[in-house]
């Protein structure tokens, strides 16, 4: 079963005690007793947690005895068990109004949940997920390593209020070796059972009737793909096949199939494949036309037409989107790793999301902004204790006054410092809005070709987005 250990208070958020061992001054006397806890876990129970199992000092030492794998060893066929998607269920209590100790823990500046850390609980959550779909109970199994393939879609529903929260999840849709983990955050009322904890406590209930369904407490919803590697060849594995018993679970996998088709689509028509539309075009040139008439745009009068002196300043409810960057480097820690030695997905969103958070209000020059959408997040290589994050983010399209949203984008890359190389390793999408009436945001102008694909693209995934949370409350709607 999954090796949870509950440590004294005050009590860490949900991703430190899935993914790290104890750090905090008033946890030191947890060390020695989870020391000889992790010497002897079985392999499943290695197999089936989140978080480290050894120290990183542990890990340095085991470089120096490591063996290599012998491609030619006869390769044992994995047993595979047929499961529903009530055996990958798994709840989590984040009690933030009865416990103000876990609140102080993620309380953001203006008194809200800080979304940040939520996005690290969700992705240890959907870890959790998908490595107890993956057990076939037996002991003798190669060791399998489940990754991040990427957060297809977060949707915000409901504000951030101070009150406890439940996460809940499971297994959607299985391919032959990845997997969708559905979570949904709610609130849970005053008064019930499970609002008197007050502790952060993963737990694995019977699951609910109502699988899946977004109620009038959904907080959030998001999806997950995963992925199971050998943890020795890095090759895909076989996993476990779904299936369904309920119709609420046979809707929830026409859902996510239905989800893969149009990432399908979209993955096929975009601009980085395929020219813009002709009606995307004409948007490019009347941009084109606008821009080029105002100063600090094109400064070819030959090319614009239209001589420096004679160009008008940029209207205040206006603004270039070069204006809108912001950039922060991170040094890769060991106590942020996963059980797997890299540094784990959430950690990646939060401080892209944080980052993000920062560029907008500066945009917006106030605190008001908040998250309302995440899109589509694709983990294409891990990344490394030890190396460098740097991550940059831009506002790449705004429809301005009277419109509230926005799109954000953030590059992060990995920089290897010895060798001086860097690569991106996700490119995230944030939809985010102004919840201040006074606030009047202003319009995003590209002034280069590159940008103004940028602006495409963010007004794309707007109209995407706005189509995708209509479907999602359309088809997961509390039926009566």
């Amino acid at each position: 079963m999954l090796r949870f250990t509950r440590l004294a208070k005050p009590s860490r958020p949900l991703h430190r005690r899935l993914y790290q061992p104890c750090r905090h001054l008033q946890m030191a006397r947890c060390l020695a007793k989870e020391q000889a806890d992790n010497r002897t876990m079985s392999v499943r129970e290695q197999l089936y947690s989140v978080r480290p199992v050894r120290y990183w000092s542990d890990k340095i030492l085991e470089r120096e005895n490591q063996k290599p794998v012998d491609p030619n060893e006869p390769k044992k066929p994995r047993k595979l068990i047929e499961k529903t998607m009530s055996d990958s269920y798994m709840e989590v209590l984040l009690p933030f109004k009865s416990s103000p100790a876990l609140l102080d823990e993620y309380i953001f500046v203006d008194g809200r949940i800080r979304t940040g850390k939520l996005l690290e609980d969700l992705d240890a959550l959907a870890g959790a997920i998908a490595y107890k779909h993956i057990d076939n109970y037996d002991p003798n199994s190669a060791p399998v390593t489940i990754v991040t393939a990427c957060v297809d879609r977060l949707d915000l529903l409901l504000p951030q209020a101070v009150e406890d929260y439940k996460l809940t999840g499971h297994i959607t849709f299985v391919g032959t070796s990845s997997m969708e983990v559905f979570i949904k955050a709610e609130t849970v009322p005053e008064g019930t059972e499970t609002s008197e904890t007050t502790e952060p406590i993963p737990a694995t209930p019977p699951a609910p009737k109502n699988l899946g369904v977004l109620g009038p407490n959904t907080v959030l919803a998001t999806r997950f793909t995963m992925v199971a590697i050998d943890s020795n060849t890095r090759a895909p594995v076989h996993i476990n096949p779904l299936k369904c018993v309920t119709p609420a679970e046979e809707r929830l996998f026409e859902f996510a199939k239905a989800n893969k088709a149009r990432k399908k689509r979209a993955a096929e028509t975009a601009l980085s494949r395929q020219p813009p539309t002709p009606e995307e075009r004409i948007a490019i040139h009347d941009m084109y036309l606008q821009y080029s008439h105002y100063k600090g745009g094109e400064e070819d009068t030959y090319m614009s037409g239209t001589a420096a002196e004679d160009k008008e300043p940029l209207p205040d409810s206006m603004i270039w989107m070069e204006d809108t960057r912001l950039e922060s480097n991170f040094l890769m820690q060991p106590q942020d790793r996963n059980i797997h030695n890299n540094i784990f997905g959430g950690y990646l969103m939060r401080r892209a999301y944080e980052l993000a958070y920062a560029d907008a209000i500066c945009y917006l020059k106030t605190r008001s902004a908040t998250l309302l959408a995440m899109d589509e997040v694709i983990f294409r290589k891990p990344v490394h204790v030890g190396t460098l994050l740097r991550l940059k983010s831009e506002i790449i399209h705004a429809e301005g006054y009277p419109h509230k949203s926005f799109q954000v984008r953030v590059v992060a890359e990995v920089v290897d410092i010895e060798r001086s190389r860097r690569e991106t390793t996700n490119v995230f999408y944030f939809t985010m809005a102004s919840t201040d009436e006074d606030i009047k945001v202003k319009r995003i102008l590209p002034k280069t070709y590159a940008e103004t694909m940028l602006w495409l693209e963010g007004k794309r995934r707007r109209l995407q987005g706005v189509r995708a949370r209509q479907l999602l409350l359309q088809d997961l709607k509390e039926h009566d």
